[in-house]
């Protein structure tokens, strides 16, 4: 019976670590087919954008139409109602604890969003810059201008998240007559990570609500 009950919760333990390893995300893509959004998770993949057509509704059938009956005489209208009491107002939701309260709660999302920037992955992150134009000089110079901009951002990216595979190139083409775009984002985590990180915040809002709370009652004046 003892080996029995074991081998159930360690079964269960291995199906809830499997569960908390697949990864969720989004994958985004710009070109020149517009946008396209999709929800990922595991292996399985839900479109967003563009949203898929929906299927006509078939046309009701008429129903017949039944003999009219003679129009009922209106009925006498009822006494005004006394009028009613005025209502309570409302209280207004607010965090208490004053600037205090504010500062801690702009401090949980900070760090909220610290967490989430550590845990996220970049699977692929694509960016091709295609400069063109009339003025061969003018489309040079934005062309340099963005091999800039590439050098100091890159450093930056690498410093903020994991990117697994990027491409990242600017392209200059004297042939082509506009300039155009194509970029590709996958964003992953894991559902394990995701559950953890919104534990995490959760209790730390709680936390803060309580702490607020018990600081206003503290300051509240006693009854006589």
């Amino acid at each position: 019976m003892s080996w029995t009950w074991w081998m159930t919760v360690l079964v269960i333990l291995a199906v809830l670590v499997l569960i908390g390893c697949i990864p969720v995300g989004v994958d985004a893509a710009y070109g020149e087919g517009g946008v396209l959004l999709s929800a990922k998770i595991g292996f399985f993949r839900l479109q967003i954008l563009p949203a898929k057509p929906k299927k006509p509704k078939k046309p009701k059938k008429a129903k017949k139409s039944k003999q009219q009956k003679p129009a009922a005489s209106p009925a006498p209208s009822a006494a005004p109602d006394a009028p009613t009491a005025e209502a309570a107002p409302q209280k207004k939701l607010a965090l208490p604890g004053g600037l205090n309260g504010i500062l801690r709660l702009v401090n949980l999302a900070l760090s909220t969003l610290g967490d989430l920037r550590r845990k996220l992955r970049v699977e692929e992150l694509t960016l091709h810059v295609t400069f063109a134009g009339d003025d061969p000089a003018d489309a040079a110079l934005h062309y340099g201008q963005a091999w800039a901009a590439v050098g100091a951002l890159m450093p930056a990216l690498d410093r903020l998240f994991v990117i697994k595979k990027r491409d990242i190139c600017p392209i200059l083409d004297y042939n082509r007559e506009q300039m155009s775009v194509d970029a590709h984002l996958i964003l992953t985590i894991t559902i394990g990570r995701a559950l953890a990180l919104g534990l995490k915040a959760g209790l730390g809002f709680l936390k803060l609500l309580n702490d607020s709370k018990k600081a206003v009652r503290t300051h509240e004046p006693s009854s006589l």
